[in-house]
Order: structure tokens, then sequence, then C-alpha cells
């Protein structure tokens, strides 16, 4: 049934929030079906009692048929089962529904007026909760304690291991000190050689004393008993204003057979065949200075810029061990405990506002998926992607992918277009959010190197070898694996907010909600067709063509009777001629290579590369201080004569340089010299033709010395051209496009 639209509201009150979070086996909720909250969580510092399924057949059987939408409605609460009995504070238990649709049904922005006698039903009302939440919190200690102390052992996955940091850590400031000095803020688990397996406790796992197996420099996936659980009181956990509402149609305990799937992982003796660690930090200790603007835009380097970019994405871990250990040969994870350190990027309610302010269309911007039965299906409808369309199918158990958020979401453009010019390569993003239990896409692999920043909730994701060396790093995508197809797991985690997960490409991969909790993350891809073979595609035409030019014999004609002697239908002949002409061809491909320049080659190709990225990168985002610099912050007038005058002015006492290190290339194409740049290009994957500048000969010389000056100011006069006045015009020419800024602003 399709749901109303409704906007996004809050919580009634605090004291509601907390009530319903609880999930009390006593209390059923009627419309909203509450997320699975572990016994860990704490409201009114009181341990919450486990999740225990409703006795009501109907109210389940109800409560599986409603699809909430992402909009927080109102919640009613039914009486706890206590066979009509009046609690000593005068509230009878048949009331409670009536009583916190009364009392607490009121919205924040709007609160209701409530009498004296009303303030004071209220008060009975909350300490009412409070002792029920008590008295089930006992129980619910006793039973906990009683599974702690069973005979059975407790093997859990690496994603376990901080299981009980779900929470917000409750230390001061001087604890978390001593805390730190303690668990040492950031342990790693390196899998690069046997001898660190052997010094880590936490880097080696064995089940019922069977060791792990281990294949060259191929590990075994790490696993770590999980901790005892602390039956100490914490801070409340503040519900998530952006967590969209569960699907569960009985309460969320989790069952034997859902912790044995959590950590078949550890149980088996699975191999990894690539690298694949877990670090783990404090999100506490990093700061997020490099989002911030540059300190200084007159001397800001765009390609250190984007360093610092993608070192605030890894931290802790260093960009030297990145590439050194991981890049391309196995993955990563840096687990921050469940931290909000990528929650600027994106959340629930800024796609919620993205839809409403944007025409956002259906295929072209955002997609609706889902993967039952092993079966993956693409459910878009035609037109524009309308809130309430989007969220019915949502509430409905499909997933939702966002092609290009960075064209909507300001932030995480931002975050690309820096990074883009640390790799020299168009930097995507694609989002997906997922409901709870789902499985938007089927196992598969990508073309691209993929980093996943989870934002919102918790995704469980597997990763699996390739099934061969010709699918290590490919150039394409994969088709849609079956489970069959692809054998078993090297790699089984859960990621939760501010966590990472890098992998390379080729990697077979699959990712599912946890029970009860929806999942939103961004995974951003970078080096897409940017390997040697890409560079040798533009390559050897090049070399091929300069071989026919200057070789005499490649001109020559092939010898009658060649379709007689080569082909398939003639590959096993064994004939003279076929001899000769293989002898020949062999000589004349070692001439090819022998006589080309390939260094002229190389450069020639190596253009071509750049050029395609400069139709393919997100236009520059330009700061507030090199506004005021170039041809974005110029705003002209006109005088009494309705002359056009402008703000600024260029002679050849101006200093200048380039606006990003990568914004334009120099390239020759046959007897013409062009400037490509991607200033002017839209949001959107190559949504105009490339844009580019037709140049004289003896100017690309001074558009040299520009880019290879950069980051350093060059003065107009020092431009290796013959006429001053040619000089400005060429700057002017550059700076009017936006490609150059200017040392000092204009007045």
């Amino acid at each position: 049934m399709r749901q109303k639209n409704k906007s996004l509201q809050k919580n009634t009150s605090e004291k509601t929030t907390k009530s319903q979070n609880i999930a009390n086996p006593n209390i059923a909720v009627k419309e909203k079906v509450v997320a699975p909250v572990k016994a860990k969580e704490v409201v009114n510092n009181k341990s919450a009692p486990k999740v225990e399924p409703s006795k009501n057949k109907a109210t389940n059987k109800k409560a599986a048929a409603k699809t909430e939408p992402p909009a927080k409605q109102k919640q009613k609460v039914q009486p706890a089962a206590t066979n009509g009995k009046v609690e000593s504070n005068g509230i009878n238990e048949n009331e409670i529904d009536n009583l916190v649709e009364q009392l607490l049904g009121d919205s924040p922005s709007k609160p209701k007026k409530l009498t004296k006698a009303q303030q004071k039903k209220k008060q009975e009302l909350e300490d009412y909760l409070a002792k029920q939440l008590e008295r089930d919190d006992e129980a619910a200690g006793e039973e906990e304690y009683d599974s702690e102390t069973g005979g059975e052992e407790d093997y859990s996955s690496g994603s376990d291991e901080f299981s009980d940091e779900y929470t917000i850590n409750s230390y001061s400031d001087e604890e978390e000190e001593e805390c730190e000095e303690e668990e040492t803020g950031v342990s790693v688990d390196d899998c690069s050689s046997e001898s660190d397996v052997e010094k880590q406790p936490i880097a080696t796992s064995t089940k019922n004393n069977v060791p792990q197996k281990r294949k060259g420099n191929a590990v075994a996936i790490t696993a770590a008993t999980e901790p005892k659980k602390s039956r100490q009181a914490e801070k409340p956990v503040d519900k998530r204003k952006s967590m969209p509402t569960a699907i569960t149609t009985t309460a969320d305990k989790v069952t034997k057979a859902t912790e044995k799937r959590r950590h078949s992982i550890a149980e088996s003796e699975a191999t990894v065949s690539a690298k694949v660690d877990v670090k783990t930090v404090d999100a506490k200790a990093i700061k997020m200075e490099p989002l911030s603007p540059p300190n200084n835009i007159v001397k800001m380097n765009s390609i250190q810029e984007g360093e610092k970019v993608f070192g605030w994405l890894l931290s802790p871990l260093n960009l030297k061990e990145f590439f050194s250990k991981y890049w391309e040969t196995g993955a990563c994870l840096v687990k921050r405990k469940g931290s909000n350190y990528y929650s600027k990027l994106m959340s629930f309610e800024a796609i919620d506002q993205m839809l409403i302010n944007n025409h956002v269309e259906f295929t072209k911007n955002i997609d609706i998926t889902s993967y039952k039965n092993g079966v993956r299906e693409t459910l878009n409808p035609v037109g524009r992607a309308m809130p309430p369309v989007v969220w019915d199918h949502y509430g409905q158990g499909c997933s939702v992918r966002l092609l290009n958020p960075h064209t909507f979401l300001p932030d995480l453009f931002k975050l690309n277009t820096t990074l883009q010019e640390y790799f020299h390569c168009l930097v995507g993003a694609n989002a997906y959010l997922t409901p709870p239990n789902s499985q938007g896409f089927a196992p598969h692999y990508d073309d691209i190197e993929a980093f996943v920043l989870q934002i919102e909730g918790r995704k469980r994701w597997r990763l699996y070898k390739p099934r061969s060396q010709a699918e290590q790093l490919p150039r394409f995508s994969s088709k849609n694996f079956t489970q069959q197809e692809i054998g078993q797991p090297i790699f089984d985690e859960v990621l939760e907010p501010g966590d990472l997960l890098y992998f390379p490409r080729g990697t077979i991969h699959q990712a599912i909600t946890e029970p009860g909790y929806h999942s939103l993350h961004i995974t951003l891809s970078v080096y897409q067709k940017q390997s040697y073979a890409d560079l040798f595609e533009r390559m050897i035409p090049l070399v091929l063509q300069r071989a026919i030019e200057s070789n005499l014999d490649m001109r020559r004609g092939l010898p009658l009777h060649t379709f007689q002697h080569a082909g398939i239908a003639y590959s096993d002949n064994d004939t003279t001629e076929r001899a000769d002409l293989l002898r020949k061809v062999t000589k004349l491909m070692g001439q090819c290579l022998h006589s080309a320049q390939l260094g002229e080659m190389m450069d020639a190709a190596v253009d071509q590369l750049a050029k395609k990225y400069q139709h393919e990168a997100l236009p520059p985002h330009v700061l507030p201080g090199e506004r005021a610099r170039t041809i974005f912050g110029s705003r002209s007038t006109t005088n009494d004569q309705g002359e056009c005058m402008c703000d600024y002015e260029i002679d050849e006492l101006t200093n200048v340089r380039l606006l990003r290190a990568n914004i334009m290339r120099l390239v020759q194409e046959e007897d013409k010299v062009r400037i490509y740049y991607y200033v002017d290009n839209s949001k959107e994957y190559c949504e105009y033709e490339p844009n580019f500048i037709e140049i004289e000969p003896e100017e690309a010389a001074s558009v040299e010395v520009l880019i290879r000056s950069y980051p350093q100011y060059v003065g107009v006069s020092q431009l290796p051209l013959e006429d001053d006045e040619r000089k400005v015009q060429m700057v002017t020419a550059l700076w009017e496009r936006g490609l150059l800024m200017t040392e000092k602003p204009f007045k």
C-alpha cells in the first residue's frame, strides 16, 4: 500500500523516543515497527532488556503488512500485560495507550499545553514507564549473565571485536587519554608477514585448535574472541533522526542461527589471497581540517590539497603504507568505532531534501533495485523521482542508488573535485540506501578502485578473490554472479558509521544490511581505464602510423595466395609460404618498434589520456579568495554614456598562474595546437562536448611556461613571446576563460 508523503519530523519528546527505542517486550508497537536494540543500549541509565517477539499474532501480522516511509509518524504503545492490575502510582495499564497519545504525543515545535492535572498525570506515566524498564532490565541482566556463563565457547568475527562500542563512549577527556594509553588508540592487524601474525594475538585465529591455512603470501582472516559485555550503565544512545523505519515482522532478537551466520567466516578455514587488514582508531582523535579551505589561497597547491583530503579519508593509515601494501593488491578496512566521521557528506534527510528541491530523474540520477532469491532487478519508473514514489519503493524493501549525488550535494562535490587533482582522473561517487534485511545487488566485480564510506546504519560486506588471473584488475565490470560461481568469501565484516573499506578492481563483492539496521554508504571510484593497456591503446596506433610513413616495406603488397596459407582454417598448415609470411611479419614488427621514437609516442599517448580526463572531470570548486582573483568574481558596470566598464585590467606587470594544476592540457593534434580544459564542464558526466581553445604554434611555449611553473606565479612580461601586446592578449584570453588567477585581487 502506498504511504502518504509526510515531512520528516522529530521525535515527540525525549521520553517518548527513549521508550520507543527500548523495544520493551511488554509494550507492543501498533504503527511503527521498532528497529532492534541490543541489550547493551541504555535508556535512563538502565540497561535495556533483550528484544522478545510479541505474543499477539494479530499484532505481528498487522505490523508485517505495514511498510513505513522515512517520515517519522506517531507511535502508539499498548499496555503491558499485567492482568488488569493498577500500579501504586495510579496508572492503569488499559489507559497507557490513550495517555501516551494525549500527554506525550506532541512535537517539539508545537508542544501541547497541559493543565496541572495533566502535567501530574504525565509525570506519573513517565515514572510508570521507568519502573517497567527497570524491572525488565533486571530480568534481562540475569538472562545475559546466564548466557555469558554457559559452557559454550564464543568465537566472533573481526567485525564484532568492537561490538560493545556501538554506544557512545561515556568516559571523560581524562579517561579517554588513559584509555588511549591502555588500548594504544590504533590497533593494526598486519597480515603482510607470518612473523607479524605470530607476534600479534589479535592477528591469529584458531578454531578447535586447528590453525588457519596459509599459502605463500596469503593470510588467514583474523578473528578475535568477543569481549565480555559490561553491565555498567552508560550514557543513553540518541536515536539517529535520519534513521528510516525498520521493516520487520517480529522482534529483532538475534537467534543462534543468525549468530552462527555472522561468525561463519571465523569458523571456516578460508584463506585470503590478498591482504586484508583491519585498522581501528578512535574517531575523536581525528580532525576534519583537510575539508576546510586552505589557509593561504594565494600559495595553495591543488595536488597537495587533494593529497590532504585523501589522507583524511584513510587516516590513521598513512598514504605511503596504503600504496605500498594495498593499492591494486588487497583490501583494507579502517574501523572508527561507530562515529559520524563522514556524516557531513550525506545523510538520510539530505537525500530527502535533494529529491524535494531538485529535478532528479529515474535511471539518469537514481535507480530502484532489488536482489531476491538470486535475481537482481531494476524497478525504475519513468520521469522525475518524486519523494513519495522513492520512499514507497524503499518501504517495500528496495534499495535506492544515487548515480551522481555530487551533482546535488555540495560537500560531496567539493570532496570529489579536490580528490581528482590528486588522482589525475575522474573521481566518481555513487550512494546506496538500503532498508533493513535487504540486498540491492548481486555479487559482481567492478572496473574501478573502490572506497566505501559508511555513513549510517550497518552493512555486512563479503569479498571474494578473483576466479582467475584474467579477472584480476579488469578493464570492464563483470556480469552478475550466482552464489555458486564465487565460492567462499575471503573477507566478511560489518561496516558501521565512520568505517572505510577499500578493495581493488576485480574484487568480487556483495553486501547486505544487518537485521534491524538500514544502511547508507558512499562508494568513491577512481582509476577507471587508467592502466598501461589504456596507454598502449593510444600509443600503438601512433607507432604504427609512424612506421607506415617511414618504412617502404610496410607499404608493399602481400604475397599472392596469402589467403590460402594463413587464417584460422589454415592455422595448422606447415607450408613454406606460411613460414615465409610469418618470418616477414615478425621482421616488420621488430622494425616498427626499433625505428619508433617511443618517447615521442608516449608523450602523445599520455596527452590523449589527459584529454579524456579534461572531458570527464568535474568543474573546480572556486573558493571565495579565488573569486576575487579570477573571472568568477568580476563584475562589470556601465558609465554615464552606457559604455561597459570592466573591473579588471591585465598588463605586462600582472602576475598569474593556473587556477588548478590540472585544469588544462596542451595537446598537439596533426597540425593544430589546442588547450583542452575542464573549467566549463557540467557536474553531470560528459554532458557537454570537450572544451578547447586553438592557439598559434608560437604561443605554445608560453602556455608550457604557465603549466610547468605551477604553483608559482609568472609575470606576463616573462612569457616567451616577442610582442608584449600579444602576451597581454593571450593571458587575458586564458584569464577570461577561468583558467588563470592573478596574484593580487582586483579592486
